[in-house]
């Protein structure tokens, strides 16, 4: 044997083991190699084609492993340098389609000639990715009818995921309820068709199916969070629909609280708690519009959801006044679905103090006499005070728009503020014209119109145009009231239609009026003219002398006897000062009947003068009398000075100075 031949046997014994060791790490169809096996297989595979150039098994299972090992960057390389004739046009579709670039992968599976299942699983879901959601129902429905597989309850799942998109109630898949992502997908479809009661229900028992059965599948609290925190923040969103604003609020805190690792599911739940603030708690919003807009959301959110977002983010910048914020961020929104970006942007300059400029923003716009335009227009012009800019903006509008109620009403009062009532007589004649050669004098909201219209014009004296809007509101509205008021407005202009209309009315007569009613209400002749009415189905008192039996005896008052004093004279007066005390009382100190007053039995002090002094020589040691002295000759020199006349207290003459006498020690000089 030659030694070419032993190194050709040796060769293939060794490539066959090889290939032994790459079956054996995956034995059966059933069984899931994990990351680490496919590294392996990559391996072997390199050292069988370092064996055999020429081996395509090799370099088609090399293929497989990258993809499975997430190494579509490295497969790529390899498919592009491929020299192997090898249909591998899915593995390169499937790498685009992992790259996050749905394009290519479309534009590979394009090229298939003859496509399997596998490749129209493919192309759904990069339908689904690149947003054709109708196309990419088509090929699931497809799928389904042609195939019949274990694959079939993911099949529906991914379906019923696409007519949630959609939104059409002929297409919704809401009947399959096998697994829990299913029931979350029946309650998206009725959530995306607007009933959002069903949708409530079918979202709860959605969470305590995933509960249940991450339970069963011995999963922990905190994967059980993370797995139904997708329903929860979706169960939300159909509370807050209702108006539930609180609840939808408590459960989105309760989410964000878990802290899902999901980036998607943290920026939807937070841009939610963004439209429940609204223009109120701005610090929150604030910080929870940073938690929505963050990087790699391209991936994990559809364009409608970010474009919602970065709408609110501009919106938020237009409640702080943030103009060039706010430009700025609406600058970045796409014109075709975010069609009031002037607005938001006369809104931030409207919230600044600069209405002219919001003003002429608005009047910039390509279609200037839109109704939401002047109406916006007016509106700021009204909040900066400007009522004569205000007005001749909204009367711009439309004469089916300007004579609706509403917008009618405000013109009137602008009119009345500047005490132009001219004007709001001929607005109100224009408005009753116009409504009677269009047809919509008949609408139900114009009914006030017609009845206000009467009652300015009666006050304004032009009855006879009051009383083409009486006959209107007649029309409309036949009542009584109506046909008297008629009568009033013919009366001032024309006596004949007005007997005539005042036949209409119903005859008067005295019966009619119930007399006992107006003298119970009438205030003004005192509380003793109210006669009480008895409450229905209350039992009636019985008349006096109508029947003995039901008489009622009335309790006679005892009357008490007056107690007089003993020393009593009726003949003559009583003493006036008998409620005084009898020490405040004037006369005798000493009277009939009194208690006489005690003596002072206390005799005067006699002053000695000072301690340590005699008493001759007190008046030496006195200096009042020399400095009284010294003053009245300072007085003599002076001019004099006419002395007021002491008042009525001063006549009394001096008081006395009370001398306090002291107990013990010696005086301090």
């Amino acid at each position: 044997m030659s030694k070419k031949g032993g190194d050709k046997g040796g060769k293939e014994k060794e490539i066959s083991i090889l290939y032994k060791e790459l079956a054996a790490l995956r034995p059966s169809s059933d069984f899931e190699p994990s990351t680490e096996d496919y590294e392996k297989a990559i391996k072997v595979c390199n050292k069988l084609l370092n064996l055999d150039q020429s081996d395509s098994t090799a370099f088609h299972c090399k293929i497989v492993a990258m993809v499975q090992a997430g190494k579509f960057t490295d497969c790529l390389k390899q498919l592009e340098n491929s020299k192997y004739d090898l249909d591998l046009q899915f593995e390169a579709a499937y790498c685009h389609y992992r790259l996050n670039d749905p394009h290519k992968a479309m534009k590979v599976l394009d090229g298939v000639i003859v496509p399997q299942v596998k490749h129209s699983e493919l192309r759904a879901q990069v339908l689904y990715r690149l947003e054709q959601y109708e196309n990419c129902f088509s090929v699931y429905r497809d799928i389904i009818k042609s195939s019949d597989d274990k694959y079939e309850t993911e099949r529906k799942t991914n379906l019923s995921a696409v007519t949630a998109q959609l939104g059409d109630k002929a297409k919704m898949v809401v009947d399959e309820t096998d697994t829990f992502e299913q029931r979350y997908n029946a309650g998206c479809n009725y959530a995306s068709v607007g009933d959002y009661e069903k949708a409530e229900k079918v979202l709860v028992q959605a969470e305590k199916a995933a509960r249940n059965f991450l339970e069963e599948d011995e999963a922990g609290e905190d994967e059980i969070l993370e797995e139904t925190g997708i329903i929860k923040v979706q169960l939300g969103f159909v509370m807050q629909k209702q108006g539930r604003d609180k609840e939808a609020q408590t459960i989105y805190n309760q989410v964000l609280k878990n802290k899902p690792s999901d980036i998607g599911l943290v920026a939807v739940a937070s841009n939610n708690l963004l439209t429940i603030n609204k223009d109120q708690n701005i610090f929150d919003s604030k910080k929870r519009i940073k938690s929505a807009t963050v990087e790699g959301l391209e991936l994990k959110l559809t364009s409608k959801q970010r474009g919602a977002i970065a709408r609110n983010n501009a919106l938020l910048a237009m409640f702080t006044a943030q103009v060039d914020l706010c430009k700025e961020l609406v600058s970045s929104l796409d014109s075709a679905t975010v069609p009031d970006k002037d607005l938001i942007i006369a809104g931030a300059l409207s919230k600044a103090g600069k209405h002219s400029e919001a003003v002429s923003t608005l009047m910039t716009r390509t279609n200037p006499d839109h109704p939401l335009t002047l109406l916006t227009c007016g509106q700021i012009q009204l909040t900066a005070g400007q009522l004569a800019e205000a007005t001749d903006t909204l009367s711009q509008l439309t004469p089916d728009w300007k004579y609706r109620v509403g917008v009618l009403s405000t013109l009137v009062c602008l009119h009345l503020a500047m005490d132009d009532r001219q004007a709001a007589a001929e607005l109100l004649k224009a408005a009753v014209e116009w409504n009677k050669k269009s047809g919509s004098a008949k609408s139900s909201g114009m009914a006030i119109v017609w009845r206000k219209t009467a009652e300015f014009h009666l006050k304004s004296g032009e009855a006879q145009v009051a009383a083409e809007s009486l006959e209107e509101l007649q029309k409309l509205e036949p009542g009584l009231s109506t046909l008297a008021q008629l009568v009033l407005a013919y009366a001032r202009f024309d006596l004949t239609k007005a007997l005539a209309v005042s036949k209409k009315l119903p005859p008067f007569s005295a019966g009619s009026v119930e007399v006992d009613s107006l003298e119970s209400g009438s205030w003004a002749m005192g509380a003793k003219q109210f006669k009480k009415t008895p409450r229905p189905g209350g039992e009636k008192t019985p008349k006096t002398g109508t029947d003995d039996a039901m008489l009622v005896n009335k309790k006679k008052k005892q009357k008490k006897k007056k107690r007089l004093p003993k020393n009593y004279n009726p003949n003559t007066d009583p003493d006036p000062e008998r409620w005084l005390p009898k020490r405040e009382r004037t006369g005798l100190k000493y009277m009939p009947g009194y208690r006489k007053p005690r003596k002072d039995k206390r005799k005067a002090e006699k002053f000695t003068g000072a301690q340590g002094t005699d008493q001759g020589k007190s008046e030496i040691f006195d200096y009042s009398n020399k400095i009284a002295g010294v003053k009245d000759a300072a007085a003599k020199q002076a001019s004099p000075v006419p002395e007021p006349a002491p008042g009525p207290r001063l006549q009394k003459g001096p008081g006395r100075t009370q001398t306090k006498k002291k107990k013990g020690g010696k005086n301090k000089f």
